[in-house]
Protein backbone atom coordinates (compact mmCIF):
# COMPACT_ATOMS: atom_id res chain seq x y z
CA UNK A 1 0.00 0.00 0.00
CA UNK A 2 0.77 3.36 -0.88
CA UNK A 3 0.83 6.33 1.93
CA UNK A 4 -1.84 8.39 2.56
CA UNK A 5 -1.66 10.64 -0.89
CA UNK A 6 -1.44 7.47 -2.14
CA UNK A 7 -3.70 5.36 -4.52
CA UNK A 8 -4.86 2.90 -2.44
CA UNK A 9 -4.21 4.15 1.35
CA UNK A 10 -4.68 1.22 4.04
CA UNK A 11 -8.19 0.57 4.18
CA UNK A 12 -10.19 0.76 7.23
CA UNK A 13 -13.49 -1.47 8.61
CA UNK A 14 -16.22 -0.46 9.98
CA UNK A 15 -18.60 0.76 7.14
CA UNK A 16 -21.93 -0.06 6.17
CA UNK A 17 -21.51 -0.40 2.51
CA UNK A 18 -18.53 -0.92 0.24
CA UNK A 19 -19.68 1.64 -2.07
CA UNK A 20 -22.60 4.80 -2.02
CA UNK A 21 -23.25 6.79 -5.11
CA UNK A 22 -25.60 10.11 -4.61
CA UNK A 23 -25.58 11.37 -8.71
CA UNK A 24 -27.91 10.78 -11.84
CA UNK A 25 -30.67 7.92 -12.72
CA UNK A 26 -32.23 8.18 -16.02
CA UNK A 27 -34.95 5.87 -18.16
CA UNK A 28 -33.13 5.34 -21.66
CA UNK A 29 -35.04 4.81 -24.82
CA UNK A 30 -32.12 3.43 -27.14
CA UNK A 31 -32.65 3.86 -30.62
CA UNK A 32 -30.21 1.67 -33.02
CA UNK A 33 -30.16 3.68 -36.72
CA UNK A 34 -28.54 2.82 -39.58
CA UNK A 35 -26.95 6.22 -39.65
CA UNK A 36 -27.29 9.42 -38.51
CA UNK A 37 -30.66 10.74 -40.36
CA UNK A 38 -30.70 14.66 -42.39
CA UNK A 39 -32.44 17.26 -41.23
CA UNK A 40 -35.99 16.37 -41.54
CA UNK A 41 -35.40 12.80 -42.82
CA UNK A 42 -37.84 10.40 -41.66
CA UNK A 43 -35.52 7.25 -41.01
CA UNK A 44 -36.54 3.95 -39.58
CA UNK A 45 -35.22 2.25 -36.36
CA UNK A 46 -33.66 -1.40 -36.62
CA UNK A 47 -33.98 -1.83 -32.96
CA UNK A 48 -35.60 -0.32 -30.02
CA UNK A 49 -34.98 -0.67 -26.08
CA UNK A 50 -36.09 1.04 -22.81
CA UNK A 51 -33.57 0.31 -20.25
CA UNK A 52 -32.30 2.05 -17.01
CA UNK A 53 -29.29 4.48 -17.33
CA UNK A 54 -27.75 7.58 -15.44
CA UNK A 55 -23.95 7.49 -14.94
CA UNK A 56 -23.97 7.04 -10.66
CA UNK A 57 -27.22 5.23 -10.94
CA UNK A 58 -25.60 2.17 -13.79
CA UNK A 59 -22.01 2.45 -11.66
CA UNK A 60 -23.69 1.33 -8.70
CA UNK A 61 -25.36 -1.84 -11.27
CA UNK A 62 -22.37 -2.53 -12.11
CA UNK A 63 -20.49 -2.58 -8.45
CA UNK A 64 -23.83 -4.74 -7.47
CA UNK A 65 -23.62 -7.36 -9.55
CA UNK A 66 -19.58 -7.95 -9.21
CA UNK A 67 -20.41 -8.57 -5.20
CA UNK A 68 -19.92 -5.07 -3.72
CA UNK A 69 -23.13 -3.81 -1.38
CA UNK A 70 -23.96 -0.26 -2.92
CA UNK A 71 -26.02 2.47 -1.29
CA UNK A 72 -28.09 5.03 -4.44
CA UNK A 73 -28.67 8.22 -3.34
CA UNK A 74 -30.89 10.36 -5.47
CA UNK A 75 -34.25 11.38 -7.01
CA UNK A 76 -37.17 9.59 -9.32
CA UNK A 77 -40.30 11.46 -10.72
CA UNK A 78 -43.06 10.50 -9.58
CA UNK A 79 -44.48 9.42 -12.78
CA UNK A 80 -43.97 5.47 -15.07
CA UNK A 81 -40.71 6.42 -15.57
CA UNK A 82 -39.39 7.08 -11.93
CA UNK A 83 -41.58 3.38 -11.30
CA UNK A 84 -39.09 1.92 -13.73
CA UNK A 85 -35.94 3.65 -12.78
CA UNK A 86 -36.21 2.90 -8.82
CA UNK A 87 -37.97 -0.84 -9.89
CA UNK A 88 -34.57 -1.19 -12.43
CA UNK A 89 -32.29 0.12 -9.20
CA UNK A 90 -33.89 -2.35 -6.56
CA UNK A 91 -34.03 -5.83 -8.79
CA UNK A 92 -30.30 -5.47 -8.51
CA UNK A 93 -30.35 -5.53 -4.30
CA UNK A 94 -29.24 -1.96 -3.98
CA UNK A 95 -30.21 0.33 -1.01
CA UNK A 96 -32.34 2.45 -1.74
CA UNK A 97 -33.45 4.00 1.31
CA UNK A 98 -32.40 7.88 0.97
CA UNK A 99 -34.33 7.69 -2.64
CA UNK A 100 -36.72 10.56 -3.02
CA UNK A 101 -39.64 10.17 -5.00
CA UNK A 102 -40.70 13.88 -6.76
CA UNK A 103 -44.77 13.50 -7.27
CA UNK A 104 -45.42 16.10 -10.25
CA UNK A 105 -41.97 15.55 -11.71
CA UNK A 106 -41.26 13.36 -14.75
CA UNK A 107 -38.19 11.44 -14.01
CA UNK A 108 -34.98 11.49 -16.21
CA UNK A 109 -35.54 10.64 -19.62
CA UNK A 110 -33.13 10.59 -22.58
CA UNK A 111 -33.57 9.36 -26.43
CA UNK A 112 -30.28 7.94 -27.20
CA UNK A 113 -29.89 7.76 -31.50
CA UNK A 114 -27.28 4.48 -31.88
CA UNK A 115 -24.96 4.86 -35.36
CA UNK A 116 -25.17 0.91 -35.90
CA UNK A 117 -22.22 1.66 -38.36
CA UNK A 118 -19.48 2.14 -35.24
CA UNK A 119 -21.67 1.87 -32.05
CA UNK A 120 -21.38 5.74 -31.08
CA UNK A 121 -24.32 7.67 -29.77
CA UNK A 122 -25.87 10.77 -29.41
CA UNK A 123 -27.97 11.49 -26.47
CA UNK A 124 -30.90 13.91 -26.00
CA UNK A 125 -32.17 14.14 -22.53
CA UNK A 126 -34.52 16.30 -19.81
CA UNK A 127 -34.34 16.67 -16.62
CA UNK A 128 -36.87 18.23 -14.36
CA UNK A 129 -35.36 20.62 -12.14
CA UNK A 130 -37.41 19.20 -9.23
CA UNK A 131 -35.17 16.52 -9.89
CA UNK A 132 -31.75 18.56 -8.27
CA UNK A 133 -30.42 18.10 -5.13
CA UNK A 134 -29.58 20.82 -3.58
CA UNK A 135 -26.88 21.07 -0.51
CA UNK A 136 -29.31 21.11 2.07
CA UNK A 137 -31.20 18.25 1.06
CA UNK A 138 -27.67 16.02 0.95
CA UNK A 139 -28.04 13.27 3.47
CA UNK A 140 -24.96 13.32 5.87
CA UNK A 141 -25.16 10.49 7.35
CA UNK A 142 -25.56 8.58 4.34
CA UNK A 143 -23.08 9.59 2.67
CA UNK A 144 -20.80 8.50 5.14
CA UNK A 145 -21.83 5.35 5.25
CA UNK A 146 -19.65 3.80 2.38
CA UNK A 147 -16.21 2.72 2.53
CA UNK A 148 -15.93 4.88 -0.77
CA UNK A 149 -18.40 7.50 -2.36
CA UNK A 150 -19.15 8.19 -5.65
CA UNK A 151 -20.56 11.42 -7.25
CA UNK A 152 -21.10 12.85 -10.76
CA UNK A 153 -21.08 16.35 -9.53
CA UNK A 154 -24.08 16.86 -11.85
CA UNK A 155 -25.38 19.12 -8.90
CA UNK A 156 -22.37 20.40 -8.24
CA UNK A 157 -22.92 22.41 -5.21
CA UNK A 158 -25.01 19.36 -3.16
CA UNK A 159 -21.60 17.03 -4.44
CA UNK A 160 -19.18 19.70 -3.10
CA UNK A 161 -21.26 19.03 0.09
CA UNK A 162 -21.64 15.53 0.21
CA UNK A 163 -17.80 15.10 -0.41
CA UNK A 164 -16.39 17.26 2.17
CA UNK A 165 -19.03 15.14 5.10
CA UNK A 166 -17.46 12.36 3.52
CA UNK A 167 -13.70 12.98 2.95
CA UNK A 168 -13.81 14.44 6.84
CA UNK A 169 -15.25 11.12 8.02
CA UNK A 170 -12.54 9.48 6.01
CA UNK A 171 -14.32 7.77 3.08
CA UNK A 172 -12.37 7.55 0.04
CA UNK A 173 -14.11 9.67 -2.29
CA UNK A 174 -14.23 8.92 -6.16
CA UNK A 175 -15.43 11.72 -8.76
CA UNK A 176 -16.57 11.14 -12.07
CA UNK A 177 -16.22 14.62 -13.30
CA UNK A 178 -17.46 15.26 -16.98
CA UNK A 179 -18.08 19.05 -17.21
CA UNK A 180 -17.08 22.33 -15.14
CA UNK A 181 -19.74 24.09 -12.92
CA UNK A 182 -19.56 26.08 -9.77
CA UNK A 183 -18.93 23.86 -6.75
CA UNK A 184 -16.63 21.42 -9.00
CA UNK A 185 -13.74 23.00 -7.77
CA UNK A 186 -14.84 22.49 -3.87
CA UNK A 187 -16.04 18.81 -5.09
CA UNK A 188 -12.27 17.90 -6.37
CA UNK A 189 -10.64 19.78 -3.23
CA UNK A 190 -12.32 17.27 -1.18
CA UNK A 191 -12.33 13.80 -2.92
CA UNK A 192 -9.46 11.48 -3.18
CA UNK A 193 -9.68 10.32 -7.00
CA UNK A 194 -11.15 12.15 -9.85
CA UNK A 195 -11.85 9.87 -12.31
CA UNK A 196 -12.29 12.51 -15.91
CA UNK A 197 -13.76 12.61 -19.23
CA UNK A 198 -10.94 13.23 -21.92
CA UNK A 199 -12.01 17.24 -22.49
CA UNK A 200 -12.13 17.40 -18.77
CA UNK A 201 -8.39 18.32 -17.80
CA UNK A 202 -8.22 21.15 -20.49
CA UNK A 203 -11.38 22.61 -19.61
CA UNK A 204 -10.91 22.76 -16.25
CA UNK A 205 -7.07 23.97 -15.58
CA UNK A 206 -6.70 25.37 -19.17
CA UNK A 207 -3.54 23.20 -20.11
CA UNK A 208 -3.32 21.54 -23.20
CA UNK A 209 -0.83 18.90 -22.44
CA UNK A 210 -3.06 15.80 -20.32
CA UNK A 211 0.18 14.91 -18.04
CA UNK A 212 0.19 19.02 -17.42
CA UNK A 213 -3.41 19.40 -16.91
CA UNK A 214 -3.87 16.10 -14.72
CA UNK A 215 -1.01 17.26 -12.21
CA UNK A 216 -2.34 20.45 -12.34
CA UNK A 217 -5.77 18.61 -10.44
CA UNK A 218 -4.18 16.64 -8.38
CA UNK A 219 -2.38 19.76 -6.97
CA UNK A 220 -5.80 21.37 -5.50
CA UNK A 221 -6.03 17.66 -3.71
CA UNK A 222 -6.83 14.20 -4.89
CA UNK A 223 -4.45 11.46 -4.65
CA UNK A 224 -5.12 9.83 -7.94
CA UNK A 225 -6.74 11.79 -10.90
CA UNK A 226 -7.22 9.22 -14.52
CA UNK A 227 -8.78 10.33 -17.92
CA UNK A 228 -10.88 8.24 -19.79
CA UNK A 229 -9.44 8.20 -23.29
CA UNK A 230 -11.98 6.32 -25.40
CA UNK A 231 -11.15 3.08 -27.04
CA UNK A 232 -7.65 4.40 -26.46
CA UNK A 233 -7.93 3.18 -22.68
CA UNK A 234 -6.72 5.72 -20.29
CA UNK A 235 -4.33 7.34 -18.41
CA UNK A 236 -3.79 8.00 -14.48
CA UNK A 237 -1.28 10.10 -12.58
CA UNK A 238 -0.55 9.29 -8.68
CA UNK A 239 2.81 10.17 -6.28
CA UNK A 240 3.77 6.76 -8.09
CA UNK A 241 4.00 8.15 -11.80
CA UNK A 242 2.04 8.75 -14.80
CA UNK A 243 0.38 5.04 -15.64
CA UNK A 244 -1.27 4.19 -18.79
CA UNK A 245 -3.48 1.11 -20.07
CA UNK A 246 -4.64 0.53 -23.59
CA UNK A 247 -8.19 0.19 -24.32
CA UNK A 248 -9.37 -3.12 -25.56
CA UNK A 249 -11.24 -4.29 -28.63
CA UNK A 250 -14.58 -5.27 -29.14
CA UNK A 251 -17.10 -5.52 -31.94
CA UNK A 252 -18.63 -2.17 -30.52
CA UNK A 253 -22.45 -2.02 -30.47
CA UNK A 254 -23.20 0.48 -28.21
CA UNK A 255 -21.00 3.07 -26.30
CA UNK A 256 -23.89 4.10 -23.50
CA UNK A 257 -22.42 3.85 -20.89
CA UNK A 258 -19.06 2.94 -21.20
CA UNK A 259 -17.99 5.45 -18.43
CA UNK A 260 -20.35 4.57 -15.97
CA UNK A 261 -19.34 1.14 -15.72
CA UNK A 262 -15.53 2.06 -16.15
CA UNK A 263 -16.62 4.19 -12.59
CA UNK A 264 -18.18 1.06 -10.97
CA UNK A 265 -14.89 -0.76 -12.45
CA UNK A 266 -12.81 1.39 -11.17
CA UNK A 267 -14.32 1.26 -7.40
CA UNK A 268 -14.36 -2.55 -7.57
CA UNK A 269 -10.23 -2.58 -7.86
CA UNK A 270 -9.86 0.09 -5.23
CA UNK A 271 -12.44 -1.80 -2.95
CA UNK A 272 -9.33 -4.30 -3.85
CA UNK A 273 -6.80 -2.57 -2.93
CA UNK A 274 -4.71 -3.18 -6.39
CA UNK A 275 -2.17 -1.21 -7.67
CA UNK A 276 -3.20 1.62 -10.69
CA UNK A 277 -2.15 -0.23 -13.54
CA UNK A 278 -4.28 -3.39 -12.76
CA UNK A 279 -7.35 -1.07 -11.81
CA UNK A 280 -7.20 0.82 -14.94
CA UNK A 281 -6.56 -2.49 -16.88
CA UNK A 282 -10.02 -3.71 -15.18
CA UNK A 283 -11.99 -0.78 -16.10
CA UNK A 284 -11.04 -0.59 -19.42
CA UNK A 285 -11.70 -4.49 -19.62
CA UNK A 286 -14.96 -3.95 -18.31
CA UNK A 287 -16.43 -0.53 -20.46
CA UNK A 288 -15.25 -2.20 -23.21
CA UNK A 289 -17.30 -5.70 -23.20
CA UNK A 290 -20.25 -3.20 -22.02
CA UNK A 291 -19.80 -1.55 -25.35
CA UNK A 292 -20.96 -4.87 -26.96
CA UNK A 293 -24.65 -4.57 -25.88
CA UNK A 294 -27.52 -2.28 -26.32
CA UNK A 295 -27.87 -0.12 -23.05
CA UNK A 296 -25.56 1.44 -19.87
CA UNK A 297 -25.90 -1.60 -17.89
CA UNK A 298 -27.08 -3.81 -21.20
CA UNK A 299 -22.99 -5.51 -21.13
CA UNK A 300 -21.92 -5.66 -17.53
CA UNK A 301 -20.19 -8.64 -17.79
CA UNK A 302 -19.06 -11.22 -14.69
CA UNK A 303 -15.32 -11.01 -13.67
CA UNK A 304 -14.24 -14.03 -15.16
CA UNK A 305 -15.23 -12.78 -18.23
CA UNK A 306 -13.35 -9.52 -17.60
CA UNK A 307 -10.09 -10.90 -16.74
CA UNK A 308 -10.76 -13.49 -19.51
CA UNK A 309 -10.85 -9.97 -21.28
CA UNK A 310 -7.23 -8.91 -19.71
CA UNK A 311 -5.69 -12.21 -20.22
CA UNK A 312 -6.76 -13.02 -24.10
CA UNK A 313 -8.18 -10.00 -25.36
CA UNK A 314 -6.40 -7.73 -28.17
CA UNK A 315 -5.76 -4.09 -27.21
CA UNK A 316 -5.72 -1.05 -29.65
Amino acid sequence: MEGARGVMPERRGGFKFDVVGMGLNAVDHLCVIPRFPRYEEKLRMTDFKRAGGGQVASAMVACSRWGLKAKYIGKVGGDEMGDFSYGALEKEGIDLSNVVRVDGALNQFAFILIDARTGERTIIWRRDQELEITPDEVPAEAVKQGEFLLLDGHDSHAAARAAAIASEAGVGVVVDAETVKPGTGDMIKSSRYVVCSQDFPRAFTGETDLKTALKAIMDTGPACVVSTLGKEGAVGLSDAGLTRSQGFKVDCIDSTGAGDVFHGAFIYGLTKGWELERILDFSNAAAALNCAVIGARGGIRPLDEIFDLIETGERW
